[in-house]
């Protein structure tokens, strides 16, 4: 591309619309740092907790479904979860055809899980307070319809 071009580009810079990007980002890391702080004392990050909990709630569950439910791919999840057995809170092991991948909660895992629930459940609590119960409702709603429409625009490329 011309210098020129590249300066036409960059003096017109982006629409004056907030960047639904880089909003969401600054949201995502504000939240994480706030769900971080309230479980911290049972060994678990905010990002681990999601994951584990939903192990700890299936007597074991393949990656591929565990992917599914968390909206990740499945490369992201299993780097995730080779932390969370490493840190003993999970067992992955072969299914019966050796391709699949089973996981399962450990005993520290679902004592990690029942230690982090009740300290989840306040700052959820204190988060929906102070937001107001209809526009905590109205968020969800819209985050889930929000990541409706990126699945489609990302199936469309």
């Amino acid at each position: 591309m011309e210098e020129r071009n590249i300066n036409a580009i960059l003096e017109q810079g982006m629409s004056g619309e907030a960047c639904t990007c880089g909003e969401l980002r600054k949201a995502a890391r504000a939240i994480t740092i706030l769900y971080d702080d309230a479980i911290k004392s049972s060994g678990l990050l905010s990002t681990q907790f999601g994951v584990l909990e939903v192990i700890c709630n299936s007597d074991s569950t393949r990656i591929s479904n565990l992917a599914e439910k968390q909206g990740m791919d499945r490369t992201t999840l299993t780097r995730n979860l080779a932390v969370l057995e490493r840190q003993g809170f999970i067992k992955i092991s072969s299914g019966k055809d050796h391709r699949t991948r089973i996981v399962t909660a450990t005993q520290k895992g679902r004592s990690a899980i029942a230690k982090a629930i009740p300290l989840w459940n306040e700052v959820q609590r204190e988060l929906k307070q102070q937001m107001g119960e209809n526009s905590w409702c109205e968020l969800m709603q819209n985050l889930g319809h929000f990541v409706m429409v990126a699945d489609q625009l990302n199936d469309k490329n």
